[in-house]
């Protein structure tokens, strides 16, 4: 297959085996291999085959592509996402309407890389689009992966970048790293991506070795506008929320998680952006919907989540497009964490929602009403941490998401209720407002909502981070934040002067979570998550909070539904 300046792009075709007229086509666009060649006996391990099979059983034609500069294909990757991937997904459209075997619709279906890539379909506005699939996305990948909060996710985005680079050089033995075994192993069962043409693949990857260092541009990236690359695009040009008018039209199933990153939130955007024909569902999740990962059920479900029920659920949805169905009603499914209920709703917070007002007070109390005038100071732990397997790192490494115990959790300044009277939901976005002063000329910020039970053990539930940089609030709308409307661009920069006092407001990643009758809400406040986010905040530097009538709340949506 030939993109519009020339490049050859990998592509695989699989058509029903009883094709006696045209068919639909599912799309797959790609960056971690379309298809692998592998050696000795391991050619049936080949999941890509495996899910192919899977389509083509349902009566579809599949396409699967490997971007350019990654895989078998030629050329060079400027960056995720970037404009001429976006284009190649434009042409390759047009090539399969052009096929004998198609009949003029295409579907896209993508878990993560393969999410936005699907969703860039639908933003393409290509008549053949007929409806999509994007499983475990990042709506913002500024905002929800990359930068949250303002802040590097150095953690993931280092590791992803040099997997990535490994994957398009067809570095058998960095990749052996990743996979936890040797490298003789390694290339004794995978020759690498499978070339189109047996001579293919050495051209190839030459031309793959002048793909974007992307932990290197990161290195010069503070704001969502900063440019990857000179000439080249930035977060704000690559995020799917970009063409949200044309995919507002086309019928979207968007699957999500509490505990995966960003990647609720990111559906929550889509949700009240767009007002088209669109399913939600939000499930607890890790990435690619593989583990269980609720941090308030002990213990877990014995049985993880069946992906091979979640892609049937998703071509089921796909069918009923392609089949003329009327267009989706809108709907969000979420599960409710702790009690691993699921819902259904219409409007997101739900209507049984209204928020209740806690305040930060003296000797780390938490409550209802007004506190008492005064304030807490934290001293900055640098080696403050959220531990290894927190949201942000297990989809690099394919883990299930856990949090230890945060009772005794090193470099944290806390506020915690008494115990619950009854059962309490929270639903929707907590939002956190700090009067705040930091000795340091900038700052991160990180806020943790905790359920503490009666024997005092600690569980994560959600958090939020934000730079003091970026703690200017704005107007809501498309690559701005729901609640602040924040933008993180270059414009609404705001320096900070050691000392300052000033207002923040940090939403929390959204949840929906059933914290016990007799457990206790805490909300806990530190300067660093090492390991995850860049060090920003000097290590011992100090964070004094403001108590008082109208100093620092913490704001839950509260569900009174039964």
């Amino acid at each position: 297959m030939t993109a519009a300046d020339g490049t050859r792009l990998a592509a695989d075709v699989w058509l029903p085996a009883d094709l006696d007229a045209p068919v639909p086509t599912l799309l797959r666009l790609t960056r971690y291999w379309r298809a692998t060649e592998y050696l000795g006996d391991g050619a049936a391990a080949d999941r890509e085959e495996q899910l192919a099979d899977l389509y083509v059983s349902q009566g579809l034609a599949v396409v699967a592509v490997d971007a350019r500069g990654t895989g078998a294909s030629f050329g060079v990757s400027t960056g995720p996402w970037n404009a001429d991937e976006r284009a190649d997904g434009v042409a390759v459209l047009d090539w399969i309407v052009d096929q004998p075997w198609s009949n003029g619709q295409v579907v896209g279906l993508g878990v993560s890389y393969e999410g936005n890539t699907a969703a860039s379909l639908a933003a393409s506005g290509h008549p053949a689009v007929t409806a999509v699939v994007t499983r475990f996305y990042d709506h913002d990948p500024f905002a929800q992966l990359a930068f949250p909060g303002g802040i590097a996710n150095v953690g993931f985005m280092a590791g992803w970048s040099a997997f990535t680079t490994a994957l398009d050089r067809n570095d058998a033995c960095s990749l052996a790293l990743f996979e936890g075994r040797t490298c003789a192993e390694r290339q004794a069962e995978i020759a690498g991506p499978r070339p189109v043409e047996p001579d293919d693949l050495e051209v190839a990857l030459a031309e793959h070795a002048d793909n974007l260092d992307l932990a290197a541009a990161l290195a010069g990236v503070t704001f969502k506008d900063d440019l990857l690359t000179a000439g080249g695009e930035s977060f704000a040009d690559i995020a799917p929320y970009r063409g949200a008018a044309e995919r507002a039209a086309v019928p979207t199933l968007l699957t999500a998680s509490w505990m995966d990153g960003g990647t609720a939130a990111g559906a929550l955007d889509a949700w009240a952006s767009e007002d088209g024909p669109m399913r939600v569902e939000i499930g607890a999740y890790s990435h690619g919907g593989i583990f269980d990962s609720d941090p308030l059920r002990d213990p877990l479900p014995a049985a993880d989540p069946a992906i091979e029920t979640q892609y049937v659920q998703a071509l089921q949805f796909l069918a009923e497009q392609l089949a003329g169905a009327p267009a989706p009603a809108r709907q969000l499914r979420y599960v409710t964490l702790g009690e691993g209920t699921w819902r259904t709703t219409t409007t997101w917070p739900p209507a049984s929602v209204t928020p209740r007002l806690l305040a930060l007070d003296a000797d780390g109390a938490l409550h209802d009403g007004a506190a008492e005038p005064g304030e807490d100071t934290l001293v900055v732990d640098v080696a403050a941490t959220t531990g290894r397997d927190n949201r942000w790192l297990a989809a690099l490494q394919g883990t299930p998401v856990r949090y230890p115990d945060r009772a005794a959790a090193a470099g944290l300044l806390s506020w915690t209720t008494a115990p619950l009277d009854a059962v309490t939901r929270v639903t929707g976005t907590p939002v956190v407002r700090l009067q705040l002063r930091a000795s340091a000329a900038d700052a991160a910020v990180f806020v943790y909502l905790e359920d503490v039970d009666e024997g005092g053990v600690t569980r994560y539930v959600t958090e939020g981070q934000l730079r003091l940089l970026h703690r200017a609030t704005g107007d809501a709308g498309p690559g701005r934040e729901r609640v602040t409307g924040r933008s993180y661009r270059r414009a609404d920069a705001r320096d900070y002067a050691p000392g300052e006092l000033v207002d923040l407001v940090i939403p929390l990643l959204p949840t929906s979570a059933r914290i016990a009758a007799g457990h206790r809400i805490r909300l806990s406040l530190a300067g660093a998550d090492e390991g995850t986010f860049a060090p920003i905040t000097p290590d011992g530097a100090t964070f004094t909070v403001l108590r008082g009538p109208a100093g620092s709340t913490l704001e839950l949506p509260v569900d009174a539904a039964p």
